[in-house]
């Protein structure tokens, strides 16, 4: 049986619930602080401008990335970091996608934490956006850091080589915004995280994403048979992402052998407990 549990809240708060050494391999897309109260206007009339005409381009993703200093940032990244050791057991993977311009922190948080830190990797974006202020190339690869705990030793730490060599990389487009599903603002392609589970993790093995966003971890672990815990502090993204992408899939997972149970949780935090919401199977549902 494949366990997928969707949990609402802060996931500082949420992480210490977790018991020490539980989880197999960590893949996740926290903020960059890269958000900025800026705008590129290309809705305006071509004929009198002569530029073309299309959506304007904002560069504030959301909330979640906006920090006061620099400072309260890190505390924030390394708050989470200091989970992700005590959750992951030895030879446990960690692969977060990072601002490429904020690497050299993390790799000086992993030698003083024994953690390895590993060979880049990068999504390449089959389909990258067009500079609009054409002063610059286009912004085609994001960055993915990976670390192991303790050792990278292959009686520990999953590595599928039998599945072939293959680069360093992965080339996929963006995903699309004509989706009926509302779509994350900085959401990944799920081939990619399907990629990162193939190699370095089993079948059954428990996955977490503590910033789960649109739940793209979620359903390449349920397309694998990978048990995964999700947490995301956005319930707007809970209800009208994570849960409408999932329902379906799940619904097809009838198709299969494996039982799959999706069970969404909030948070409820002056009491300090979860309070199930929405339980949902391939045998059956609950609301």
């Amino acid at each position: 049986m494949v366990e997928l549990t969707l949990i609402q809240g802060d996931c500082l708060k949420i992480m210490s619930k977790i018991p020490d050494g539980s989880i197999d391999i960590i893949i996740t897309d926290p903020p960059y602080m890269i958000s900025r109260e800026a705008k590129i206007a290309r809705s305006r009339n071509p004929l009198k401008r002569g530029k073309f005409k299309g959506k304007d381009i904002s560069f504030m993703f959301g909330e979640w990335d906006i920090f006061e200093s620099e400072e309260q940032y890190w505390n924030f990244i390394y708050s989470a970091l200091n989970h992700f050791k005590r959750l992951l057991r030895k030879g446990g993977h960690l692969l977060m996608f990072f601002d490429k311009f904020k690497i050299t922190p993390l790799v000086e948080w992993c030698r003083k934490n024994d953690f390895v830190p590993r060979q880049p990797l990068y999504w390449l974006k089959a389909n990258p956006v067009p500079m609009a202020r054409k002063v610059s190339f286009m912004n085609a690869h994001e960055f993915i850091f990976w670390a192991t705990k303790e050792t990278t030793s292959r009686k520990f730490a999953v590595f599928h080589y039998e599945l072939g060599q293959h680069p360093d990389y992965i080339t996929c487009p963006i995903v699309p915004t004509n989706s009926h599903i509302k779509r994350h603002p900085t959401q990944k392609p799920v081939e990619v995280i399907k990629w990162l589970l193939k190699y370095l993790s089993n079948e059954n093995d428990k996955v977490l994403d503590p910033f789960l966003g649109s739940g793209t971890t979620m359903q390449a672990c349920l397309e694998l048979n990978r048990n995964c815990i999700g947490i995301e502090i956005s319930e707007d993204y809970c209800r009208n992402m994570v849960i409408p992408r999932l329902k379906p899939l799940i619904t097809q997972s009838t198709l299969t052998n494996t039982r799959h149970t999706f069970t969404y949780y909030k948070h409820i935090e002056n009491e300090d407990k979860l309070e199930k919401v929405l339980e949902y199977s391939n045998q059956k549902f609950k609301q």
